[in-house]
């Protein structure tokens, strides 16, 4: 599943749309919402799960919402993604073994 369709289920039923969408380098996060309303994800999450993948989509456009990490946002996050703490766990398994270099992958052997 790809990060635009997955954002486009979020935010319609959030009745929230980012002012724009990136596909960035980022090394140290899987996505961000910025002040603008910005979303902007890593190219990594092509090699993630699906559940993992939205997860991350809906914690981020959940941000247009609630813009921080209190019980309300968790909770929110929850309740659009069940497989929240699934997504959670695999990130905290799996997720220093994705390389951080596109021609990481393109060119390895």
């Amino acid at each position: 599943m790809e990060i635009g369709r997955q954002l486009e289920t979020v935010t319609r039923k959030l009745r929230r749309t980012p002012n724009r969408l990136y596909v960035m380098g980022q090394r140290t996060k899987w996505g961000n919402c910025s002040s603008l309303h910005n979303l902007s994800f890593s190219w990594r999450l092509i090699m993630v799960p699906e559940h993992v993948l939205r997860y991350l989509v809906t914690h981020e456009a959940l941000h247009l919402a609630v813009p921080d990490h209190s019980p309300r946002f968790w909770l929110a996050v929850q309740s659009l993604c069940p497989e929240t703490e699934r997504a959670r766990q695999w990130l905290t398994r799996y997720e220093g073994s994705l390389p951080l270099r596109l021609d990481a992958i393109i060119y390895s052997n």
